[in-house]
């Protein structure tokens, strides 16, 4: 027999999804953060090129822009992972209080402790 109970499950459970909860909110602001950069990025670019730098100058500003760019697009990768697997464990907290939740909290609220397993596997 396993040595845990359904609250632990639901304890274990419910730590999980508060831990991808908190991956999520850091996804979703670092990309905040870095979107704002390449923002930033595109107005100097086209600050300079209006000031009328020379090419190089203006090759590099638009390097830093698409390196910009595409970490934003890994950062939002990770933010859809992050949101999707938040949604995936609150589903499992769910299903798992649908399923489990009312069981132990019967057992626990009874009025009677519960009688021992033998007692009904080991009848004469």
């Amino acid at each position: 027999m396993a040595e845990i109970s359904y609250s632990q499950i639901q304890d274990g459970l419910a730590a999980l999804v508060a831990a991808t909860a908190v991956e999520e909110a850091a996804a979703r602001e670092r990309f905040a953060r870095i979107n704002f950069k390449v923002r930033e990025a595109e107005r100097n670019y086209h600050a300079i090129r209006e000031l009328g730098f020379d090419p190089l100058t203006l090759n590099d500003f638009q390097q830093v822009g698409a390196a910009l760019v595409g970490q934003a697009t890994a950062v939002a990768a990770a933010a859809n992972s992050a949101i999707e697997l938040n949604g995936m464990a609150r589903q499992a907290g769910l299903a798992i209080e649908q399923r489990h939740g009312g069981y132990d909290r019967a057992v626990a609220s009874a009025p009677v402790p519960a009688a021992r397993r033998e007692a009904y596997n080991n009848r004469l």
